[in-house]
């Protein structure tokens, strides 16, 4: 084969190469955060670290979409070392204009500890006049008598969230408080910490080609 025919040959072939690295860097890029979303996460909001011996937390996972589309939302819970929590309330306030709640369905962690998780949703406005809704979360133990320990650790439960059909690219945050009791005291679980999140509305066509199975089911 002559010279001109081998450098042809040679300069497709790393073109084909480079073309089937970067799909592949794409999709490890795509897929980490949804990868990511079943585990529970350690640090979280920037740079802030807690200290997972001696603080409780529940933590909401990000995600995006677009106009029109059905967001998920995951909530964590993560005791801290020793603690049996027998009652969360968690409440989540955001900007309704474009995000209305949709659903709660039950996490893995609560349907292995026969956790009950259950949402009530009510309207209001910011000082802007802005539309609002809150979710009250409630997980707990149905049982009148005490399960051997508390609340599991893992993904307690996730929201589904739908994207309005006009709502334009922003980043819509949902702020959480929350409280705890004890399993067979009753008492508050004093240092406990909820973690904010964001929903980023996307612009038409601009969401990832490929998603996660877990969130589409």
């Amino acid at each position: 084969m002559s010279r001109p025919k081998l450098d042809g040959l040679f300069r497709r072939n790393r073109f084909r190469s480079g073309v089937l690295l970067a799909g592949l860097l794409l999709a490890v890029v795509w897929l980490s955060p949804s990868a990511r979303a079943q585990d529970q996460p350690r640090r979280v909001q920037g740079n802030e670290e807690v200290d997972p011996q001696t603080t409780t937390r529940v933590t909401l996972g990000g995600t995006s979409g677009t106009p029109g589309t059905s967001v998920v939302v995951p909530i964590y819970f993560t005791p801290a070392q020793n603690a049996e929590v027998g009652r969360l309330r968690l409440e989540v306030t955001y900007v309704s204009v474009n995000l209305k709640f949709s659903k709660l369905d039950t996490g893995i962690a609560a349907e292995l500890g026969n956790v009950d998780v259950h949402a009530e949703v009510r309207g209001g406005k910011t000082d802007r006049g802005l539309d609002t809704q809150t979710l009250t979360i409630t997980a707990s133990f149905l049982s009148p008598e005490p399960p051997p320990k508390g609340i599991p650790p893992g993904l307690l439960a996730y929201i589904t969230l739908n994207i309005g059909q006009d709502g334009r690219p922003a980043s819509i945050g949902l702020r959480p408080t929350a409280e705890a009791t004890e399993l067979r005291t009753n008492r508050p679980i004093q240092n406990l910490r909820a973690f904010g999140t964001q929903v980023d509305v996307l612009a038409p066509g601009t969401q990832p080609l490929i998603s996660c199975f877990f969130f589409t089911h």
